[in-house]
């Protein structure tokens, strides 16, 4: 299996703490940070390669991987971080991997058994939560039968449930997927949230499984509410 962490962006919803570094390096409240919190439930699989996309303070998320773990890691920059959404940085990924492809957004922070339930499913998965209520501006998915059939941040319909950014994907739906982003990317399209090119799919050639973690802690750090709510809930 290959991991992708998505990293380009510049976090600047997150303030004062992103000053100096990537999102990624944002501090939690136990010594850890975003990626390492991540790495250690990470490091427990067989992951063969990890594909980091870096963008904004490049060099410091660089020195701090390589200084601090020795996993076989490829860095893919995008250089046009401040003006591209993510969509971009997976254009650059070499879209001929040969394994299963775990994705996920390098803001994430998640339990084990959230990790734990989507490698183990069998097809290309992503994680929903039904016990949530939708929150307002992250991404919800049109639930259909187990299946994810839209993922969008302002679909709010009665099949709506909270989803998180972390799939897992067979090498062949991670082909179709970054076809359609070269795609749009080809097209100028390249602000936009990948799961535009995504949603291209999931009626007919991507089935998408919704993998429901149901209540077990998988959310974004996107903004300073974001962190401080993490703080007080695992201070």
């Amino acid at each position: 299996m290959k991991a992708i962490l998505l990293n380009s962006g510049m976090g600047s919803r997150l303030k004062q703490y992103t000053k100096d570094a990537p999102k990624t390096l944002v501090e939690l409240t136990d010594g850890q940070c975003i990626l390492s919190k991540a790495m250690n439930i990470l490091d427990k699989y067989d992951i063969e390669e990890y594909i980091i996309t870096t963008g904004y303070k490049k060099d410091k998320l660089v020195e701090y991987i390589e200084s601090k773990y020795d996993n076989n890691f490829t860095f893919i920059h995008n250089k046009y971080y401040d003006s591209t959404n993510y969509i971009k940085s997976m254009d650059y990924i070499d879209c001929n991997l040969d394994d299963d492809v775990l994705l996920m957004h390098g803001d994430l922070i998640f339990d084990s058994q959230v990790l734990d339930k989507i490698i183990k499913s069998e097809s290309s998965s992503v994680i929903v939560d039904t016990t949530l209520d939708l929150p307002e501006k992250d991404f919800k998915a049109k639930l259909v039968d187990g299946y994810v059939k839209h993922i969008n941040i302002d679909y709010f319909g009665s099949d709506a449930v909270s989803l998180q950014p972390l799939y897992k994907l067979t090498p062949n739906d991670w082909l179709k997927w970054k076809k359609m982003i070269r795609q749009y990317c080809s097209n100028g399209d390249d602000n936009v949230y990948a799961e535009e090119a995504l949603n291209k799919l999931l009626a007919d050639e991507v089935k998408l499984e919704a993998v429901d973690i149901k209540g077990y802690y998988c959310r974004e750090i996107d903004t300073v509410e974001d962190l401080e709510n993490y703080r007080e809930t695992f201070k």
